[in-house]
């Protein structure tokens, strides 16, 4: 440690203070934060993205990360919520005589002002404890190597579960940052490297048995056993998460959907293909407007190319995030060059010697390609336990509010239709925040905790470098109220069902979008009526 510092004065920080300050120097910057008298220190970044902490809040004690929401026990820096992964590093801190001392180490945690360059496993932190030695005989099998499934497999380390843990994934790469690949990694800003959420060693110290490429066939719940392809031998478990994620649309029913350079955005090989494909490609043409096309646009239109989305909505998340802010974002991409063929349908894919050419719409017009990205959603990839259980029409499958769907197994992600805890309706949301705190919930439960889920559903879109949040979840609404300006990316909109808000979006409204956020898990939002452009948040908490 480098000697204690006299950082600043006590009057400095207030109660429910959040800030950051300089060290001598040079010296590490330090985070302190006052809460209930107690004065705490911290590395000033969060171990995710390396947003600056100060711009968060400090609520209900936790620290909130400003952009995407992670967070920490401002006791002891202890993770409480994802997208980080890993403890708040914390510094010695004392208060005596009206000054503030604290000590940090010689080496910090690393921070970064290129977040999206940058792994997160490199950013600091604590990793979970080791496991002690192996005297519980049972054994925890996890389907999925993504977001919910490698969450869940170091919340079961950090709860102290000593057993086997098996984490089953049909993918060959480690669990990687899917929320990346349509950003950074295909607008070639993000190196390989900088996906995988752990490095292969982590999985090994913890004693996590990762196994690439394996792929679930069957689940027999009688005899609690987990059928796999290949030949493999059944896999027995006591404990059972399926969170094997989604599969993207193919559409296997329009003419030319084989053909070479045709190719959907789900897994990093897709995005490795895509990368590849449109190394040369001059014309880039996208059939759907989702978040994944949408974002895959922004990061594609550069170096030449011509990128041409084709909607069957009249503007871009109408049905998320309604009809202003999609025209929002319709703009803000044709302002940047991409073109838009809305309230269009393609009717077919042209190829010439087995490559597409171009892409035929329902009114006749041939648009050029050199490459077809499909960006028409994904469906739960359920259908391995469609023997084992009734599933829902859209392919999820019911649990309850502890995401348990039978005895001794758990689902969690894009699969769990689950009830979510404002309206008690039954719902299933693929965001990747959700899915990380899905595998967190449904690990303790597995450990017999019986904690119901209670959090509100949170995701980000960043186009352009301007980034969208929202909270809650409707999939319908009477009307959206907004404040501020939708075409300057300065507003909240707020989305109102049977007089209540049930959920938010905001460009530009960060701090607001924190409390919201809140307000939305304790179901305290203020009635409609209720809220203005000045509404403070913070005074409703």
């Amino acid at each position: 440690m480098r000697p204690e510092i006299n950082l600043t004065d006590s009057a400095s920080l207030p109660e429910g203070g959040l800030k950051t300050f300089s060290t001598p120097d040079g010296g590490p910057a330090v985070l302190l934060a006052r809460h209930q008298g107690q004065v705490h220190a911290f590395a000033p970044n969060c171990p995710h993205y390396g947003a600056p902490l100060e711009k968060g809040k400090l609520l209900n004690g936790k620290i909130i990360c400003p952009w995407h929401h992670a967070c920490f026990r401002v006791a002891d820096g202890t993770l409480c919520e994802p997208p980080a992964l890993d403890d708040l590093p914390t510094y010695p801190v004392r208060e005596a005589e009206g000054r503030i001392w604290v000590q940090v180490p010689a080496n910090p945690p690393a921070s970064t002002d290129k977040p999206e360059a940058t792994p997160t496993a490199e950013l600091g932190g604590t990793p979970p404890p080791a496991p002690a030695p192996a005297a519980d005989t049972r054994t925890f099998v996890l389907v999925g190597g993504g977001a919910a499934g490698e969450f869940a497999a170091q919340a079961l380390r950090r709860e102290g579960f000593a057993g086997r843990v098996v984490l089953v994934s049909a993918e060959a790469d480690v669990p990687y940052d899917r929320t990346k690949l349509s950003k950074a990694y295909l607008a070639g800003k993000a190196a390989p490297a900088t996906l995988p959420l752990r490095k292969r060693d982590f999985y090994e110290a913890q004693q996590i048995e990762w196994r690439p490429n394996s792929r679930a066939t069957g689940l027999d719940l009688a005899k609690q056993e987990l059928q796999l392809a290949g030949g493999q031998p059944p896999l027995h478990y006591d404990q059972l998460l399926l969170a094997p994620g989604s599969t993207p649309n193919l559409l296997p029913k329009l003419p030319g959907h084989n053909l070479a350079g045709v190719l959907p955005l789900r897994t990093k090989a897709d995005a490795d293909a895509l990368l590849a494909a449109t190394k040369n490609a001059q014309q880039v043409v996208i059939i759907g407007s989702s978040f994944i096309g949408m974002e895959a646009a922004s990061s594609l239109i550069a170096e030449g190319r011509a990128v041409t989305v084709i909607a069957q909505e009249k503007v871009p998340f109408v049905r998320v995030l309604g009809p202003e802010i999609g025209a929002m974002f319709q703009k803000l991409h044709e302002e940047k060059g991409v073109q838009f063929e809305t309230e269009a349908e393609a009717t077919s894919i042209l190829g010439e010697r087995g490559h597409a050419v171009g892409v035929e719409l329902k009114s006749g017009k041939l648009v050029p390609a050199d490459v077809v990205i499909l960006g028409v959603g994904v469906r739960p990839a359920t259908d391995f336990l469609k023997e084992a259980f009734t599933l829902e029409k859209d392919g999820g499958l019911a649990v309850d509010e502890y995401l348990q769907a039978a005895a001794n197994v758990y689902a969690a992600g894009d699969i769990a239709r689950f009830p979510l805890a404002a309206t008690g309706q039954p719902t299933r949301i693929e965001h990747w925040r959700v899915a990380q705190q899905h595998g967190q919930a449904a690990a303790r439960n597995m450990l017999g905790q019986q904690q119901k889920f209670t959090a509100a559903p949170f995701f980000w879109t960043q186009q352009y470098g301007k980034s969208l949040r929202y909270a809650g979840h409707a999939e319908k609404w009477d009307e959206i109220t907004c404040h501020g300006d939708v075409a300057q990316q300065d507003f909240l909109a707020l989305y109102v069902l049977d007089g209540r808000i049930v959920a938010a979006a905001g460009m530009g409204r960060d701090t607001d979008m924190i409390y919201i956020t809140e307000l939305l898990g304790l179901g305290k939002l203020p009635a409609p009526a209720d809220v203005h452009d000045k509404t403070d948040w913070a005074a409703l908490r």
